[in-house]
Formats: structure tokens, sequence, C-alpha cells
């Protein structure tokens, strides 16, 4: 017998069990209990199940393996932490691409503001305006010369950006893109990753 079943193996089939008897002592049925979407990116269907069920080991089980083929991420903090305190991982999924809060989505869309033909128009900024703006960002003249006139307006565009994101005036009206991309969100997520493992390590 101690051949054929590890002791992993039998520690997850009793989590198993006593989560299922937990999930029907709080009245679920078959059917609820064991969802699973057809695709693994069907986010929306995960958010009408409930946590208790997104919770149960086969779920969290199933979270993680998808995290781990890179089809999504993982809760950091939520109702899945082992350890209630914060200091665990949450196994439950969350979309690769940052999401918007509903409160946000609601709120109606503030109207567009066109900076083509207008001052804060990257193309019609002269050269030497552009050279100006960057000795005002603090960029030592000889770095200034190397740069060709396209590279002057996207250090210009990039430091702009970096300043409006920094919550800083100023030159802000050349600022391009000030929502997170997806790869700032993943580099967040990697972070916060770090510090609960950190606490764990301590």
């Amino acid at each position: 017998m101690r051949a054929m079943v590890s002791p992993e193996q039998t520690c997850s089939f009793y989590s198993m069990i006593a989560a299922e008897q937990r999930l029907k002592d709080a009245g679920y049925g078959e059917k609820t209990m064991l969802y699973q979407p057809e695709d693994d990116n069907e986010e929306e269907h995960q958010l009408k199940v409930d946590e208790e069920v997104l919770n149960a080991p086969w779920n969290t089980t199933r979270a993680f393996l998808s995290a781990i083929k890179g089809k999504c991420l993982l809760q950091v903090t939520g109702p899945a932490d082992p350890t209630g305190c914060g200091e665990g991982f949450s196994y439950v999924k969350v979309p690769m691409k940052p999401q918007q809060s509903k409160q946000a989505e609601s709120a109606p869309a503030p109207p567009k503001k066109l900076v083509t033909g207008t001052d804060a128009d990257l193309r019609r900024l002269s050269l030497s305006n552009a050279k100006q703006l960057l000795k005002k960002f603090g960029v030592p003249d000889e770095e200034i010369r190397k740069l060709s006139r396209w590279e002057v307006i996207d250090v210009v565009r990039t430091m702009s950006t970096e300043q409006a994101r920094a919550g800083e005036g100023g030159m802000s009206k050349f600022a391009r893109g000030t929502r997170f991309s997806v790869a700032e969100h993943q580099e967040k997520y990697k972070e916060e990753c770090q510090r609960i493992f950190d606490l764990q390590n301590k």
C-alpha cells in the first residue's frame, strides 16, 4: 500500500474530502462544488462563483497550475490565503491584464483631449524647444548632443510621462499613456509576491 500511495497523495485526498464536506455542510450541491469553466480564461464566470468554492483545493490547484503555464496570475492576498493575516498567497486566479474597478467602469468617460495640432503635439515641437525641455529635466548637455531629433522627442515624452505618473505638474502636458500597461501590472505583481516571500522568510 505504501508503495502505491505517497504521503503527499494521501494529504491531497484528505484535504479534498474535508473541503467537500465543508461545502456540503454550507449547503452547496454537487454542481456548484465542482464548478469548472470550459475555458481557463473565463474570468467573468469566475467572478460569479462564491469564495468558498474558489477556495476549495481542487480550484486552488487548478489556478496554481494555470499560473505556472503563464495563463493567469494568482491573487497575492485574499480569502484563500491560508495564514489569514496576509503572509501567504491566495491561490485564486486573477487576469493577466490590469482591471478597472467597478466604480471606474460606471463613471462617465472623461472627454478625450486632442493633442494633434496643439502645443502638446510632440511632432510640432521644435528641436531647440525639446532640448530646452531636456535641460529643465536635468539631462546633461553632452547627453543631449548625442541624441537625434526623434530620440530627443522620445526622451521628452518618457520623462513627461514619468512626471505625470509621479503626480508632478510642470511639463506633464507632453505625457502619454498614464494608465498601467500589462508589463507594469506584472512588475507590481512580482514586487508584491517578493514582499510576501520575504515576510515568510523572516
